[in-house]
């Protein structure tokens, strides 16, 4: 009887586990580039936020999203009660687009990085 119990007990909190975890990393393969923000919304919902947005001198209307997006989740500590504790890991993940067309997405401030890289490749 122990054992049934604690079978179901443990299919509960995987259970948990993957419920708590809906919106995962694994909704950005439904997306690509060139996609427009309505596509990109059917596609895997709102964005969490809109980080900023801005019109350039060339007349290009630039706007990035963000996504808080889980990517696993684990055990925690074990309650008094005997409940374990369920730690949800989230990612922020930022999607830009020009002229509502998206044309660059990946982890919140990678881009950054790559743009110094480029920067020094071409000015060394």
């Amino acid at each position: 009887m122990k054992k049934i119990i604690s079978k179901i007990g443990l299919a509960i909190i995987i259970g948990l586990l993957v419920q708590g975890c809906i919106t995962t990393t694994k909704v950005l393969s439904r997306i690509s580039l060139d996609m427009t923000k309505s596509e990109v919304i059917q596609k895997i919902k709102e964005p969490t936020s809109v980080r900023g947005s801005i019109k350039n001198k060339y007349g290009q209307i630039i706007e990035v999203w963000e996504y808080r997006l889980c990517s696993h989740a684990t055990l925690g500590s074990r309650y008094p009660s005997g409940v374990h504790a369920i730690h949800y890991h989230y990612d922020l993940y930022w999607l830009y687009f020009v002229n509502n067309k998206l044309v660059q997405w990946g982890k919140a401030g990678d881009w950054r990085k790559e743009a110094d890289e480029i920067y020094e490749i071409r000015f060394r």
